[in-house]
C-alpha cells in the first residue's frame, strides 16, 4: 500500500481496482467544488477489462521510468524483503536453465494478491498516512530513509545497533514510534563525543578493571587429558608387563600459560624412574623409547610426528588423534617438577601468570621462541618479581626439603605470601603494564656479559665468575663426580634452573639472537610508556 501524488499515473493506468478509481474521483470532485458521490452499496464482482497485453506492458513500464521513489512511503519492511524476492527471481529467470518456482510458494503468492484485491473491494476509503487523515485515525507510514536503519536481522542503527524485535511488527512499531526505547537492552547511554574522547574513555575503563582470570587456566584441567592418559596406558603396558607404569602431564598447558594450539609433555615413568637423574640420556633410555615408538606406529589413535632422540631430554612427539592434542613423550621427571614450581608461584603470586602470558606471546611475535623457550622466559619473570620482593628465593623454599632426583631437591615449601611476609599484587590492567614495562627495561639494559639470571638466589648482581663457589654441595659434588656436567657460563646468556642447578636453560642463544632480544626488550619498553597513545602516532 503506498500513497501517490495527484498527479500519478496510477490515474491513467489501463487497469485499476474499484477502490482506486473512487478514491481519485473523490479527490478531483474536492478539488473541483463538486460534491462527493454518495457511499456505495456493498459492491458487487464485476469482470475486470483489461488492455492488451503488450500495449500494457509497455505503458507501466514507460510509468515506472516516471515514479518518483524519493516521495513513496512504504508501510512495512516486508516491503524490502518483497523487493529482494523480485530482484532475485529476475535474476534466476535471466539463466540459461532458471529453476522451477515452488508451486506452494506460487499459489500463496497469488493468494496475496487476490486477498490484497479483495481488500480494496471491501474497503472503499483509501488508506492515509496520519498527517493527512482525520484525529485518531490513519496509519503511521514509515519514511524509506527511515527503513534503511533496520537491517535484515532487525536492528536498529538509530539505536546503537540494539536489538529492537525479532519480528517484522516490532520493527515497524519502534520506526513508526520514532524510536521509543532507544537502549531496549540497558545499556548505559553515553552523551555524544568525538571519536578521540570515546577512545579515552575505553583506555580510562580498561585501566580501572580487574584483570578476569585468563582463559589459558581452562586449559589446565579437560577431560581430553583423561582421555590421552588412558589411551597412552592402554598403549604403552602391554610392551612393559612386568615394569610399573605411571603418568605424569605438565608443562604450559598445565601451569596456565598455555593455548589451545600448545603441545602436552607427558613424563612416562616407566620402572620407577622419577628418582633418576641424567644429565644426557643413557642407553637404557633410548632403548626404552625406541620400544614406545614401535606402539606408537602400529596405533590407530596415534601418529607419530617426530622421534628426537638427540636432544638433552629425547622426546617422542605425536598426536593424539581422537582429541587432536599433540603431545611430547618423554621419560624426563624434572620437567613435571619444574611445573609443580611454576604452578605454586603462579597461583600465590597471580601477577607472574598473567606476565608470563604476555611475555610468551611477546616472544612468538618477536619470533624468538627458537632460541627462548617459555619456560626460559617465565624463570625471567619470577627472577624480575624477586628483585621487586613480591617472590621468594627458591633457595629459601627448599630449606628442609629432601625429595630429590638425583642430586637436585625438587620440592619445595608451599607458603602463602603472608607467610613468607610478602605482599600479594591485585591484578589490574595498569599494574601488569606498568611491571611489564619495567621487566623490558630491566633486561633491555642488563649485562649479560657479567651477570647471570639466578631465581635459586633471587638476588641482584649475581656474577658469572662467582656463581658456581656461591651453589650447595649438591652442585659441587656432582660437578667434581661429572666434569663434563658442570653449568655452561660460557655463553651469550645465562639463565640458570632453580631446581636442576647444573643447566643453562638459554645455553642456545647466540649473540645475535640476544642483540635482537636487547633490542625489541628496549622497543617494548617505550611503547608500553605512559601516556598510552596511538601506535601510529608514535611511529611517526
Amino acid at each position: 500500500m503506498r500513497i501517490e501524488a495527484n498527479d500519478s499515473f496510477w490515474l491513467d493506468k489501463a487497469a485499476c481496482t474499484s477502490a482506486e478509481r473512487q478514491y481519485y474521483e473523490t479527490l478531483n470532485l474536492q478539488k473541483n467544488g463538486l460534491p462527493g458521490p454518495a457511499p456505495l452499496p456493498a459492491p458487487t464482482p464485476k469482470p475486470t477489462t483489461y488492455a492488451p497485453a503488450k500495449k500494457a506492458k509497455k505503458k507501466n513500464k514507460a510509468m515506472a521510468e516516471n515514479e518518483t521513489p524519493n516521495k513513496l512511503l512504504y508501510m512495512n519492511p516486508l516491503t524490502m524483503e518483497a523487493n529482494f524476492f523480485l530482484d532475485t527471481l529476475n535474476a534466476v529467470n535471466q539463466k540459461n536453465t532458471p529453476p522451477q518456482l515452488d508451486p506452494h510458494l506460487a499459489k500463496l503468492l497469488e493468494r496475496i494478491m487476490v486477498g490484497i484485491e479483495a481488500y480494496m473491494d471491501r474497503n472503499p476509503t483509501y488508506v492515509l498516512p496520519q498527517e493527512r487523515a482525520a484525529a485518531g485515525e490513519g496509519v503511521a507510514f514509515v519514511q524509506p530513509k527511515e527503513l534503511q536503519t533496520i537491517k535484515r536481522t532487525f536492528n536498529c542503527s538509530a539505536c546503537n545497533n540494539r536489538i529492537v524485535g525479532t519480528t517484522i511488527a516490532k520493527a515497524v512499531a519502534h520506526l513508526s514510534e520514532q524510536h521509543p526505547y532507544p537502549n531496549p537492552n540497558g545499556q548505559p547511554v553515553h552523551p555524544q563525543q568525538t571519536k578521540q574522547e570515546r577512545k579515552q574513555a575505553q583506555v580510562k575503563a580498561r585501566q580501572q578493571m580487574v584483570v578476569q582470570l585468563p582463559k589459558t587456566d581452562k586449559l589446565k584441567v579437560i577431560p581430553e587429558y583423561d582421555i590421552i592418559e588412558k589411551d597412552l596406558r592402554t598403549l604403552l603396558t602391554p610392551g612393559f608387563p612386568k615394569q610399573q607404569l605411571r603418568i605424569y602431564k605438565f608443562g604450559s598447558r598445565i601451569t596456565g600459560i598455555g593455548q589451545s594450539s600448545s603441545d602436552l609433555d607427558v613424563f612416562v615413568d616407566i620402572g620407577n624412574t622419577f628418582h633418576t637423574f641424567e644429565h644426557r640420556a643413557s642407553n637404557t633410555t633410548i632403548t626404552k623409547l625406541r620400544s614406545m615408538r614401535k606402539f606408537f606406529c602400529g596405533s590407530d589413535d596415534w601418529r607419530i610426528i617426530n622421534v628426537i632422540e638427540q636432544a638433552r631430554v629425547p622426546i617422542i612427539k605425536t598426536c593424539h588423534l581422537p582429541t587432536g592434542i599433540e603431545c611430547d613423550i618423554c621419560l624426563n621427571s624434572l620437567g613435571f617438577c619444574n611445573t609443580n614450581l611454576l604452578k605454586y608461584i603462579f597461583e600465590s603470586q597471580p601477577l607472574t601468570q598473567y606476565m608470563c602470558i604476555y611475555v610468551k606471546n611477546w616472544l612468538e611475535r618477536c619470533k624468538l621462541t627458537e632460541q627462548i623457550s617459555t619456560y626460559s622466559i617465565a624463570l625471567m619473570v619470577i627472577y624480575f618479581l624477586q628483585l621487586q620482593g613480591l617472590i621468594p628465593p627458591i633457595q629459601a623454599l627448599q630449606v628442609e626439603q629432601s625429595l630429590k632426583c638425583g642430586p637436585w631437591i625438587v620440592n619445595f615449601a608451599q607458603k602463602s605470601p603472608s607467610e613468607l611476609g610478602l605482599l600479594q599484587v591485585e591484578v589490574t590492567v595498569p599494574v601488569v603494564k606498568g611491571y611489564l614495562r619495567s621487566f623490558f627495561l630491566y633486561f633491555g639494559h642488563f649485562d649479560y656479559e657479567h651477570f647471570l639470571i639466578c631465581p635459586y638466589f633471587g638476588g641482584p648482581d649475581i656474577e658469572i665468575q662467582k656463581i658456581e663457589s656461591m651453589l650447595p654441595t649438591r652442585y659441587s659434588s656432582y660437578v667434581m663426580e661429572n666434569p663434563d656436567c658442570s653449568l655452561q657460563l660460557r655463553k651469550a646468556m645465562v639463565v640458570q634452573d632453580p631446581i636442576q642447578l647444573n643447566h643453562n636453560v638459554t645455553k642456545a642463544v647466540t649473540r645475535y639472537g640476544l642483540q635482537t632480544f636487547v633490542d625489541y626488550c628496549v622497543q617494548t619498553a617505550g611503547l608500553l610508556e605512559e601516556p598510552s597513545t596511538n601506535w601510529r602516532l608514535r611511529s611517526s
